[in-house]
């Protein structure tokens, strides 16, 4: 289902198509789940098509979000994944947490800031770790 006008392997349409039984079963033959027939028996599957929901991955640059703060702002933020946070991951809890967080600090005029962006690539041991784990394959 995460390429909706591709046919499934076993449900033979494009995800897009498909009821919500139907991705469900599609699931859980990749999944080789042998009590699938009970699980379909027992289970709601709504499904939603979300054509933007890849937008947040696309390649931008610098500035095509606005910041959380705009300059001059005394009374308006911007927050959640299409707000400017330098150096994190969109898509994430702590991305949308750090928005908020910076948001009231900042018009609240708070000493108390949010903590800075964990930068893993930066840190040797994560490196080394990677590097251990490429090797392995």
């Amino acid at each position: 289902a995460l390429f909706p006008d591709e046919e499934g392997d076993f449900v033979r349409k494009p995800m897009r198509e498909c009821t919500g039984r139907e991705i469900l079963d599609e699931v859980l033959h990749h999944l080789r789940f042998e009590e699938g027939p009970q699980i379909l028996d027992n289970s709601i599957v709504v499904p939603a098509l979300m054509p933007y929901i890849t937008s947040q991955f696309l390649v931008r640059s610098a500035g095509d979000r606005p910041p959380v703060v705009p300059e001059g702002s005394t009374n308006l933020a911007f927050i959640g994944q299409y707000a400017e946070v330098p150096d994190d991951v969109v898509f994430t809890v702590e991305y949308s947490v750090r928005t908020a967080w910076t948001a009231v600090a900042q018009l609240l005029g708070l000493k108390k800031q949010p903590p800075p962006v964990y930068k893993g690539g930066h840190d040797p041991k994560v490196l080394v770790e990677a590097l251990q784990t490429m090797h392995r394959r």
